[in-house]
């Protein structure tokens, strides 16, 4: 656990989360840039490393579809962690055939595909199942999926919809979990404040943040922290969680990234917002 503060001249303008406290819960990877960008806001910041992501036991069917990329129209890429895995365990099989055609879920899972060396075919902005259906669809035309097949690399825990979706669409899907994710390991001092202090903004990068982090508190104690700050989430499918929870997300930012999450925090503190509405 880490306490981040700011202490200098600057105008309020300029630390729109000035003597605010923040709870951060992310994944590890993420809560760097995350925490950082909160704290420049002027932010009191608990980092909350709710959950990791680690390798998937049963690698056979990982295994199996990337011996056999040749036969996929599409490889679709959910997230920035999927694309790590997926491409970790090609090189570990020694795999080097050309891969599908790509369409990545937003734009930091299609920075995460470049920085391997491979090229991004499609981006889709939303982080829907219906979103991804057009955007792929939009490609060739109405009706294009029918009879191709596509293989969607995700994390082991992946919701059924946008798989769903596709095989409604005409398209043969296949589904692989790439990695998994496990709750975080939290140290006592980090426990402690989680149980001592109340935050004025939780922010929220995955559903498994939501779940994890809410299943520490009682019910009772979930009514307060979610009744008393405001939330922002990642993205609309991460505020479904947390409405799943009889909460309505604050602030929902327009791309699912680090960057846009910080950018429409500043835009809800800067124009007045002081927590649950």
């Amino acid at each position: 656990m880490q306490f981040l503060t700011v202490s200098d001249d600057r105008s309020i303008h300029s630390l729109p989360l000035l003597n605010r406290t923040v709870f951060a819960a992310c994944s590890a990877k993420k809560m760097k840039e995350l925490a950082a960008g909160l704290s420049g806001m002027g932010a009191f910041v608990l980092r909350v490393p709710i959950i990791e992501t680690v390798e998937i036991e049963d690698k056979v069917p990982l295994d199996r579809a990337l011996k056999s990329l040749a036969e996929y129209d599409w490889l679709v890429f959910t997230s920035a962690y999927g694309v790590s895995f997926f491409m970790r365990r090609k090189k570990e099989l020694g795999i080097t055939g050309e891969l599908p055609r790509i369409c990545a879920i937003g734009p930091a899972t299609a920075e995460a595909v470049r920085e391997y060396g491979c090229k991004v075919a499609l981006i889709a902005d939303k982080y829907v199942a219906e979103g991804v259906v057009e955007a792929l669809e939009n490609v060739e035309g109405p009706g294009s999926l029918r009879g191709r097949k596509v293989l969607i690399a995700r994390a082991q825990e992946g919701r059924d919809v946008l798989p769903q979706a596709l095989a409604a669409g005409g398209a043969t899907v296949d589904l692989v979990p790439c990695y998994r994710t496990v709750p975080g390991r939290l140290d006592e001092r980090t426990m402690e404040a989680l149980r001592t202090k109340r935050p004025d903004l939780v922010v929220f990068t995955s559903s498994s943040t939501v779940r994890n982090f809410l299943e520490l508190y009682n019910e009772e104690e979930r009514l307060e922290i979610l009744g008393r700050a405001a939330v922002a989430v990642i993205g609309p499918v991460t505020g479904a969680t947390v409405e799943s929870f009889g909460k309505l997300p604050e602030i929902v930012p327009k791309q699912n990234t680090i960057a846009s999450l910080l950018s429409a925090i500043r835009e809800y503190y800067g124009r007045g917002g002081t927590g649950a509405d």
